[in-house]
């Protein structure tokens, strides 16, 4: 079910029988709810934005410098499901904007959280021209057949991946997006722990 039909869902419940739930009950669910649909209207303005640039030829923002390990820190320090192991994370520079690259690490990380089953370990390191940000989680994985398709926009894997019940598959589409806005990449493959690993590779900032 999407946020809206759960929103309409509840409210005809507590409006046609207001003593089966409370104002704390309700409030709880629409809270949750409206979070999910926020996230939600943020990746699809973040792929309009894209295309935006695409047919336009331009960025919408000036990008600035950033820390890598910065921005990758601060999203690993938000809470999940899982812990984050971030023992692999190394001092990286690119040019991008910090809101669009935080989205993407952010992506990552709650993908990791969702599919894996006890860990999720985020590394970044600089090789030569490149700056390598990488999320492993130990779960299923992903068939090699759809490790180019989950990129695309609502795609969603059929096996249960099934904890992303209720995604709107747009959260890879996004990372996808923001490595080529940044003149990089996003893959899909194996990880050490036994899962999934997606990794963005960008070009690094000129030193100097």
């Amino acid at each position: 079910r999407t946020p809206l039909a759960v929103l309409r869902s509840e409210a005809e419940v507590a409006r046609r029988a207001p003593e089966t739930t409370t104002v704390e009950a309700f409030g709880r669910v629409v809270l949750g709810e409206t979070t999910r649909l926020e996230g939600l209207v943020e990746d699809l303005l973040s792929l309009a934005r894209a295309d935006e640039r695409k047919l336009a030829g331009a960025r919408t923002a000036a990008p600035t410098e950033l820390d890598v390990d910065n921005v990758v820190l601060a999203e690993a320090d938000r809470t999940r499901r899982l812990p984050v192991d971030r023992s692999q994370v190394s001092a990286g520079r690119v040019i991008g904007r910090v809101d669009d690259l935080a989205r993407a690490v952010g992506h990552l990380l709650d993908n990791a959280a969702r599919h894996g089953e006890r860990r999720v370990a985020v590394g970044v390191r600089t090789e030569g021209e490149r700056v390598r940000i990488w999320v492993d989680d130990d779960g299923s994985g992903i068939p090699e057949e759809d490790r180019e398709r989950i990129f695309d926009r609502f795609q969603r894997l059929d096996e249960a991946r099934s904890r992303d019940r209720g995604g709107s598959g747009l959260g890879l589409a996004v990372v996808a997006e923001t490595a080529a806005a940044m003149g990089g990449t996003a893959t899909a493959g194996r990880s050490p722990l036994g899962g999934a690993r997606i990794e963005l590779a960008l070009p690094a900032a000129p030193a100097g």
